[in-house]
């Protein structure tokens, strides 16, 4: 029998996704208050579809409405971490972010209450801007998409910002 119905724990991943939008030669950000500057995005909800999720997400965050075109990364944490806001005292489970590159459909940069602030920047100023390690590495993936999708494995403390890709682990 398998350990994890030994166990009774089933075994999961929350998913994400997050999308590099373009208009006019400029890149979409959002800055948050745990984070700082990232590409919108968030976690998908039950009985959304991956790409349902991205489009609402960029627009809760931004109020921009998008259309996801390219699948670019596969992204596996596969730490646990400490929840925040309402899920404040619990252990989320790892997580399984898929970047996507999307087309820019129409609105303004808006804030909300998941955004502190919103603006369209150069890939110049996205690469100054997202200094967060995982994020970081996410916009240089989709910056340097060229057709394949990249995957990567790895555990992230966010205590100690320290990031440990699979095969070193």
């Amino acid at each position: 029998m398998d350990r994890w119905l030994e166990n009774r724990q089933l075994p999961y991943h929350l998913a994400s996704a997050c999308g590099l939008v373009r208009k006019d030669g400029l890149i979409l950000l959002i800055r948050s208050s745990k984070r700082g500057w990232e590409l919108p995005g968030g976690t998908v909800e039950q009985g959304e579809t991956i790409t349902e999720a991205l489009k609402r997400e960029i627009f809760e965050e931004s109020g921009i409405r998008t259309v996801p075109e390219h699948l670019t990364g596969v992204y596996q944490n596969l730490s646990m971490k400490d929840g925040y806001g309402p899920l404040e005292g619990m252990k989320l489970p790892p997580i399984i972010n898929f970047a996507f590159i999307c087309r820019y459909v129409s609105g303004e940069p808006t804030v909300s209450e998941e955004s502190e602030d919103v603006r369209w920047v150069t890939s110049e100023e996205a690469v100054h801007l997202v200094t967060h390690p995982l994020y970081a590495q996410r916009l240089a993936d989709l910056l340097q998409y060229e057709g394949s999708v990249v995957f990567s494995s790895y555990t992230y403390d966010n205590r100690t910002a320290e990031f440990r890709p699979k095969e070193d682990l």
